[in-house]
């Protein structure tokens, strides 16, 4: 266990109450430019280490925590950046500061900043505990979340999303005890002891391999080293209510379920290369990529292949009628025959895609989306087609 420092739980319960919520930020972009703009005149006329500056720094710091919530995590780290530079001193600042670089998935700054959070928390009010809490969840130490988490709630925080955290993060640390780790050029695998020392190196050499065509495919590597957690059995996915089918999933950490008696990691590292492509995907389009594109891709790299002779027996009597309709299947729940068929549908779309434009236009599409465009404009602009089109011409070309 690395808990938090003793120093930091005395200074939070010295620091007083949360600081009151921030004055609401207007919609418009234009209105927001106009308050920062402000903010930004105020401090340039401030003097240094002044009580003006540190409530400067807060507004700029709540501003950021707007962006964050609402995922624009490239403006919140630049406000949160600024913030912290009017006030260095404020712990709370750093502590989310580092959280944008974690959802920004820049794990050696996030890093470097929590060092500092933890240094400098003494200016920090208790609901820097819940920031610490998701930052240490995200870099997989379960103890020091569950810790920062329980102090949270001592310190009187009762947000039901922390609590349902802390809950899940509990139950998550009891199954997981007694894990090791192996940390390699680009991942950092946690696996129950239940599986052998030589499947998890063999995994991990596989994920090395993988990451390096996947990465050389999309022009682009993750900005830090990749959680990877290997689970002896589906205790862990039963507790997440993952269907009985599913053996890996993504969620910012590559989670995949291993039979404690395998002793090769061949089925396996299917399933890690599916998963690695959800990361990338995630990273390259600024988590802006759909879910059709996501499973599809996801499944190439897996090594699927569907013979576009054979497209129609795999859809089977499920067939949505627009790629529209196949997104919306894709953020409902589906039963095993509904994923079956969405799955081979998005596969089946994507291997059109590589075939009438190839491998690097559809790479391409996703880097499109991190640019801000729509699903619609990103396909018009890598193919020359808008999303009926393709659909019409991916029907034609499975015989459907």
């Amino acid at each position: 266990m690395n808990p938090l420092p003793a120093f930091l739980f005395a200074a939070l319960t010295l620091a007083g109450q949360s600081a009151p919520p921030p004055e609401p930020l207007p919609r418009s972009e234009e209105e927001r430019e106009k308050v920062i703009a402000v903010i930004h005149r105020r401090a340039a006329n401030a003097a240094a280490r002044s009580a003006e500056k540190r409530r400067l720094a807060t507004e700029l710091s709540e501003i950021g925590r707007v962006y964050l919530a609402e995922g624009q995590v490239g403006r919140a780290t630049e406000l949160l950046g600024e913030a912290y530079g009017l006030d260095e001193e404020n712990g709370l600042v750093l502590a989310v500061l580092t959280l944008a670089y974690v959802r920004a998935e820049d794990f050696d700054s996030a890093r470097f900043y929590l060092h500092r959070a933890e240094e400098r928390v003494t200016q920090a009010p208790p609901e820097a505990y819940g920031v610490l809490g998701d930052i240490y969840y995200a870099l997989n130490r379960l103890d020091d979340a569950v810790v920062a988490w329980g102090e949270s709630v001592r310190f009187g925080g009762q947000d039901p999303p922390l609590l349902r955290r802390l809950a899940r993060a509990r139950d998550e640390l009891a199954l997981t005890r007694g894990q090791r780790t192996l940390t390699l050029d680009h991942f950092s695998i946690f696996a129950d002891p239940a599986i052998s020392e030589t499947v998890v190196r063999r995994a991990g050499a596989s994920l090395e391999a993988a990451y390096r065509e996947q990465s050389s495919f999309f022009g682009a590597g993750l900005p830090g080293s990749q959680i990877v957690i290997l689970y002896a059995g589906r205790a862990y996915f039963s507790l997440v209510s993952v269907p009985d089918w599913v053996s890996g999933l993504f969620d910012g950490k590559i989670r995949v379920s291993v039979e404690p008696e395998e002793t090769a990691p061949s089925p396996v590292s299917a399933v890690l290369f599916h998963e690695l492509a959800h990361a990338l995907v995630r990273h390259v389009s600024h988590d802006r990529a759909p879910g059709w594109l996501h499973e599809g891709l996801a499944q190439w790299w897996e090594g699927k292949r569907i013979p576009h002779r054979e497209v129609k027996a795999a859809l089977g009597t499920r067939r949505p009628p627009s790629i529209e309709t196949l997104e919306r299947s894709f953020r409902g729940k589906l039963d095993r025959a509904s994923a079956r068929s969405s799955y081979a549908q998005a596969l089946s779309l994507v291997e059109y895609l590589i075939a009438l434009r190839g491998p690097g236009a559809v790479a391409c599409v996703a880097g499109r989306l991190a640019e801000g465009l729509p699903i619609s404009d990103a396909l018009q602009a890598e193919t020359g087609f808008s999303p009926g089109e393709i659909f019409d011409g991916w029907k034609r070309w499975a015989g459907l």
